[in-house]
């Protein structure tokens, strides 16, 4: 006998967008609160195989315990507890607690008697009930009890969207109040270029911390296409860099990225501005990642810009001195961390080559850190100018073109004012030609024509102006080849090969994965008080190949920080592909075996093997994995601790029911 209601409850945060008639539901996070062994390790059972993550506790105390310390998206609670407060007591208290509320509750009898029982229930907040011993329903309930959730959290994102979307207005709302006040006594006719200026976004897409979109606006489906969610931002933008500078949006947000985009409903290429809003959680909830990108008209936007432009007051000087010295020490080139001969051989020849003015050209896979070490080339020495980075491959030639020579007014129809390219706001100091070999041959030509005569002149002018700037540039390969596949003038590629650095790949250097982790804990684990990495979450980090260099490791340990609840992180908090790499290395790990020592551990019947400093368990054949050993460590801390569980999770660095849960896995009492 099943009975179920459906119910109001609070937001939470989106787990899973639906999908066709009946939503789709993804494999989820259940707490258990039973006390009698038998029908918890049935519930267990069957509920692990059918693919969900569960935790257990055998008391109502320990059940809200666990409840308030991690997340949860589904808890089964028996109505009889054995000790201290009854299930129906679990219920009220879960649906009292702001993170719990949402998450449904199904509560277990061994007989529902009346009416009277299930009154009492619902009055305590279930959503459904399940007969104990029948377990026929439980995939179905289970099913059913994931899907309100997985709805419940959609609604709760699109709520979250237009909360956004409503603040927005209001911003806009005081700023152009502002901007009346501002221009009360100007000509006539800026009201047209204040609401240009002030124009809202054409697009708004949310995507996950993969960068998968996940909702749409109108806008966006005309710019890309009616199927957009479920696609990657990459995908969409190719070659913009787009979802690059999205993803580096972590807590704070970002503005003005320009891009030139084809868009796919047409042969049109579009000038857009792209801002990111990063979706910060509230208190209690897990952080899914989630942005919010804002994409505008630029060419429109900076022509209303040009004509209503204030004038900015800027940095005040007395600031600027402790500004470049703090820059100067954060870019230092001893900043790039790593043990390896690679890495000391890099921080010695960026040392060198700070102080030259020759261009330098960085190889590396993208997320190697090419921008960190072109900005150690440039806060390495003493240069007074601004560092100003391009990324190459998101404009098109004219549109790059423009945006590093600038032009006088006039120039074109758009052109209402002067405006100073790039390559003159890098005045005595750093331009950075990011993925240079994506630079049209037009524009070669004339970076060429700057590096060896020294001068520039904008659009439209007549009058060549000689800024002093530093060229670094950075490609994901060897300029030989893209000199072979003629993306790469001669010329071009003479000036760049002067100095040329590899930055090498993560996995070509995995001695350096352990330093790099530990800054990235002390950097983003400051919440947790001093975190540590696990030995098995370390093993795996340094067995993993790391298609996405440190920038792949940098935002794997921040989402491991974000979702760990106690300093020792686990392999549970690591990404999903780290967490499969691990049962893969499991399955095919032969470890070395030698001669058997053996010990006693109070409470186990007969001798365990056990890796002592000269000798290891296991026969001549034997296949060893990291789960076995697992086992003889919680075996040996047994023994140093004499029995004593508390010790022994302190001796362990893991919490007290992170040791009780591995225990029970092993079967060790």
């Amino acid at each position: 006998m099943v009975t179920a209601r459906g119910r109001a409850a609070a937001p939470r945060p989106l787990r899973a967008a639906p999908s066709g008639p009946t939503g789709g539901i993804s494999l989820g996070r259940i707490l258990v609160i039973e006390d009698e062994p038998g029908t918890q390790l049935l519930l267990q059972s069957r509920l692990h195989d059918l693919g969900h993550e569960v935790v257990t506790s055998p008391t109502g105390a320990n059940g809200l315990m666990e409840a308030r310390s991690e997340q949860f998206d589904l808890f089964i609670v028996d109505i009889n507890l054995g000790s201290g407060i009854d299930g129906y007591e679990v219920c009220r208290r879960l649906k009292a607690m702001p993170h719990t509320n949402a998450v449904p509750v199904v509560l277990v009898s061994a007989n529902v008697k009346g009416r009277e029982e299930l009154h009492r229930g619902y009055e305590a907040g279930c959503e459904s009930f399940l007969i104990k011993g029948d377990m026929t329903l439980l995939e179905d309930v289970v099913r059913a009890m994931l899907r309100i959730k997985s709805l419940q959290d959609d609604l709760t994102m699109q709520n979250r969207l237009l909360d956004e979307h409503n603040r927005r207005l209001q911003v806009e709302r005081r700023r152009g109040a502002d901007l009346e006040s501002a221009l009360r006594d100007q000509p006539a006719g800026v009201g047209a270029l204040k609401d240009l200026a002030l124009g809202r976004a054409e697009a708004m897409l949310l995507v996950d911390a993969d960068g998968v979109v996940t909702l749409v606006d109108r806008g966006a489906r005309e710019m890309f296409g009616r199927d957009v969610e479920g696609k990657n931002l990459g995908k969409l933008a190719v070659g913009t860099g787009l979802e690059a500078f999205v993803r580096d949006a972590r807590t704070e947000p970002r503005e003005g990225f320009r891009l030139d985009l084809q868009l796919p409903t047409s042969q049109e290429r579009r000038k857009l501005t792209a801002n990111v809003i990063p979706l910060v959680p509230r208190p209690g909830h897990a952080d899914r990642g989630f942005k919010i990108v804002l994409l505008s008209d630029a060419s429109s936007r900076r022509v209303a810009a040009e004509m209503l432009r204030l004038q900015d007051q800027g940095t005040p000087r007395r600031e600027l001195g402790p500004l470049v010295e703090a820059a100067r020490h954060a870019f230092h080139p001893s900043t790039m961390l790593g043990a390896s001969q690679q890495m000391a051989e890099l921080r010695s020849e960026l040392v060198r080559l700070a102080p030259l003015d020759t261009a330098v050209t960085l190889i590396g896979e993208p997320g190697t850190g090419r921008q960190r070490a072109a900005r150690a080339l440039h806060f390495g020495a003493n240069r007074s100018g601004p560092f100003v980075p391009v990324e190459c491959g998101a404009l098109d030639a004219d549109s790059l073109r423009t945006e590093l020579i600038g032009y006088v007014k006039g120039a074109f129809p758009d052109a209402l004012a002067d405006s100073p390219g790039l390559i003159e706001q890098a005045h005595r100091g750093t331009l950075f030609l990011d993925d240079v070999t994506a630079v049209p041959l037009e524009v070669q030509a004339l970076l060429v024509d700057f590096l060896e005569r020294g001068q520039v002149t904008r659009l439209g002018g007549k009058r060549a102006e000689k800024p002093k700037v530093r060229l670094v540039a950075a490609a994901g390969y060897e300029l030989e080849r893209a000199l072979e596949d003629g993306s790469l003038n001669r010329e071009f590629h003479r000036l760049l090969s002067t100095h040329s650095l590899h930055i090498p790949a993560l996995r070509e250097r995995l001695i350096d994965v352990r330093p790099l982790a530990s800054h990235f804990l002390a950097r983003f684990g400051a919440s947790l008080g001093n975190p540590e990495l696990s030995d098995e979450a370390l093993w795996v980090l340094e067995n993993f190949n790391w298609p996405g260099n440190v920038r792949e490791l940098k935002g794997a340990i921040e989402r491991a920080c974000a979702k760990a609840t106690d300093p020792m992180i686990g392999l549970e908090d690591l990404p999903q592909a780290l967490r499969d790499l691990q049962s893969k290395l499991m399955e095919s790990a032969k470890l070395p075996v030698h001669r058997r020592r053996t010990t006693t551990v109070p409470g186990q019947r007969g001798p365990v093997g056990w890796p002592g400093n000269s000798s290891m368990p296991g026969g001549e054949e034997e296949e060893i994995s990291l789960e076995f050993y697992e086992k003889l460590a919680l075996l040996r801390a047994l023994e140093e601790t004499h029995g004593d569980k508390l010790k022994a999770a302190g001796l362990l660095k893991i919490g007290k029911s992170t040791l009780y849960r591995k225990l029970k896995r092993y079967g060790i009492k």
